[in-house]
């Protein structure tokens, strides 16, 4: 039971004799109804925030460039707060460390901005994890392909079939702890977390395997069905993810890549494939500007792809 009273439990017995008992006495049974209402009241007197969840490889890190935005990026967006691990902070471009290096930063500054040209209102608070280089399907780890069959302890985002699943990646428990967490400071903060939506930017280190690139929808709808299930979200929670890989044509290590991107495009809800899932919607990035490698958005390609992902997720 939430709140103050969440460890209280009421037994009320009373012993006349060995073995006799007798129910709570009428006299005693608007105190206990009194009890009970009080300690009712914390999850009732918590006031819902807005909350969106971001996840991801290298590309929810961010490589965008702080020393090359304009002024107005440098501001505080009002009302948004970012998790920094212990606490929620207002979000500060330059302040706020958002990126695994701090002259760096990912899509969450153009996401705040694209939820609020949406017409996003009030406070939003913004959990972001990332791990460079990391995969989602199981049978990764790390960067090695361990085999088309899951197996436990491996480095990847798959979050297993269920709670009891031993084969659930390590990097998908750390989001789920970071989730948690976060979660915890706000409800002790007098706020009860509201996710309003996930976005999502990884697949290029599944787009090194044919399988996990043919499989990519299946587990993508597995990753945000879970999501839902063990953070208790609404089962209609949106779940955005960026199409990936756009100008990396010719990178030779990805080599389903092609494939990898044909299988976002149907795993989207409105795509009419038979591997659609409602709730899920891709965000094209196609002419969104890239480092030399081809595989990361810059500092002006991460601001669109952050309003692509904020918009998608205000619908």
């Amino acid at each position: 039971m939430a709140g103050p009273f969440r460890s209280v439990r009421l037994s009320w017995r009373f012993r006349f004799a060995p073995g006799a008992h007798v129910g709570i006495p009428t006299v005693m049974r608007p105190f206990l109804c009194l009890l009970l209402a009080l300690a009712s009241l914390g999850a009732a007197e918590r006031s819902p925030v807005t909350v969106y969840l971001l996840g991801g490889q290298s590309n929810m890190q961010g490589l965008g460039k702080i020393a090359e935005l304009p002024a107005a990026d440098l501001a505080v967006v009002p009302g948004v707060f970012f998790w920094n691990g212990k606490a929620f902070e207002p979000l500060q471009v330059g302040k706020t460390k958002l990126s695994t290096r701090p002259t760096d930063f990912g899509p969450e500054v153009g996401f705040a901005r694209g939820l609020r040209a949406a017409g996003v209102q009030g406070d939003v608070y913004l959990i972001k994890h990332h791990l460079s280089g990391q995969p989602l399907d199981a049978g990764w780890s790390n960067a090695k392909w361990e085999g088309p069959e899951a197996g436990p302890k491996r480095a990847t985002f798959y979050p297993g079939k269920d709670a009891t699943d031993p084969n659930i990646g390590l990097h998908y428990l750390a989001w789920q702890k970071m989730n948690t967490a976060a979660f915890a400071a706000l409800r002790a903060d007098g706020k009860e977390p509201v996710v309003k939506g996930i976005a999502w930017v990884q697949g290029e280190a599944d787009a090194k395997h044919e399988v996990s690139a043919q499989r990519y929808p299946a587990t993508l709808a597995l990753l945000r069905q879970r999501l839902i299930s063990e953070l208790k979200l609404k089962a209609d929670v949106p779940f955005a993810y960026a199409q990936v890989l756009a100008a990396a044509g010719d990178v030779p290590r990805f080599v389903a890549r092609d494939l990898l991107r044909r299988r976002m495009a149907e795993a989207d809800g409105a795509s009419g494939h038979a591997d659609a899932t409602p709730g899920l919607r891709m965000v094209k990035t196609d002419g969104f500007s890239v480092v030399a490698d081809h595989v990361h958005f810059d500092t002006a390609g991460q601001l669109k792809l952050g309003a692509a992902l904020g918009a998608a997720l205000a619908k």
